[in-house]
């Protein structure tokens, strides 16, 4: 995982509990903190700080995790807003995610293991999005989404099924707007 991704979780951490708070989640993930944006981390250290911080905020996880990719859209605007700004509207902006967002962070960052999105995209007020991750971070994704749905004014509903931690070999995550 880029350390981007800590970066922005010790952010929404922070803003929520202040420093104290960002200060117990690494006490109690056993983390020095220190994290590079460019450079890879661990999985494992993302998910010790993700336990870490369900503990200290009481928060469920599924929660923590969703909130986290809503505030992480935020940040990816404010940190990168061209890719926003490119797209029209929440659909166009989704399908960009895996054919040009992607793209472009591979070639700043080669060795970035990013998950991979197959659209079905048959009606102008649905989507459907195939989420393969060996990472199985799904509901980020749902967050990430739901941000971004945030960002273009767009109210959406948005269904989940199959799942890879029901055994399937991938997440279909379906956006409809709502009218």
């Amino acid at each position: 995982m880029k350390g981007i991704v800590f970066d922005i979780l010790r952010d929404m951490v922070e803003e929520q509990y202040g420093l104290e708070g960002w200060n117990a989640v690494l006490e109690e993930a056993g983390s020095d903190g220190l994290y590079i944006s460019t450079q890879t981390y661990s999985d494992d250290n993302l998910m010790a700080l993700v336990a870490a911080a369900v503990t200290i905020t009481g928060s469920d996880e599924r929660s923590l995790v969703f909130a986290f990719g809503e505030y992480m859209a935020a940040e990816f605007y404010r940190r990168f807003p061209a890719f926003f700004d490119n797209a029209g509207n929440l659909i166009d902006f989704l399908i960009s995610v895996d054919r040009i967002v992607h793209m472009e962070v591979r070639k700043l960052y080669p060795d970035a293991q990013l998950p991979s999105f197959d659209y079905r995209h048959e009606r102008p007020d649905e989507l459907i999005m195939e989420y393969r991750s060996p990472r199985k971070m799904c509901r980020l994704a749902e967050g990430l989404i739901s941000g971004s749905a945030r960002h273009y004014g767009t109210a959406i509903s948005m269904e989940h099924s199959p799942c890879m931690h029901d055994g399937a070999d991938h997440c279909n995550l379906k956006i409809t707007l709502m009218r």
